[in-house]
């Protein structure tokens, strides 16, 4: 739950600035344990954008399971999509592996997922977690928390 929190601190501070990261997912989460308790760092901030400023959606950057659906159809990174990556390192965090490890990360995933494709909770996963982690992982992305 800490390294949530300073996940969803993080990009909270990025998305105050009206910017986007665009393509969050468990890679460019970093996490320190040098004072005895756990410091989580998002990485990799150096492509997203301000949030009014057109991001070319020609050329989708990112890891297939944490990008969001609308992406794929085509539309520009927005702050909901960076939600919908933070609820499947939620999932990630959860599972202890990464989304989809077990088939290939290809076009048949993408439409899947364009589908409604989510992974399932895993067994055990506190109701209030699995909650928001679903809630970030909604199709509509007007549905997702802010």
């Amino acid at each position: 739950v800490d390294m949530l929190w300073s996940i969803s601190t993080g990009l909270n501070f990025i998305h105050k600035h009206d910017r986007v990261h665009g393509h969050l997912h468990g890679g460019n989460v970093l996490v320190e344990n040098e004072t005895g308790s756990i410091d989580t760092k998002i990485t990799d901030t150096g492509l997203h954008g301000l949030v009014d400023k057109q991001i070319s959606s020609q050329k989708i950057y990112g890891v297939i399971p944490f990008v969001a659906p609308e992406i794929f159809d085509g539309n520009t990174p927005t702050k909901e999509s960076d939600i919908y990556s933070f609820g499947m390192v939620m999932w990630m965090l959860s599972a202890g592996v990464r989304p989809y490890y077990d088939r290939p990360h290809n076009k048949q995933l993408i439409q899947e997922i364009c589908l409604g494709l989510r992974p399932s909770v895993i067994d055990g996963t506190p109701p209030v977690f699995s909650s928001l982690m679903l809630q970030c992982l909604e199709s509509n992305p007007s549905n997702r928390p802010t």
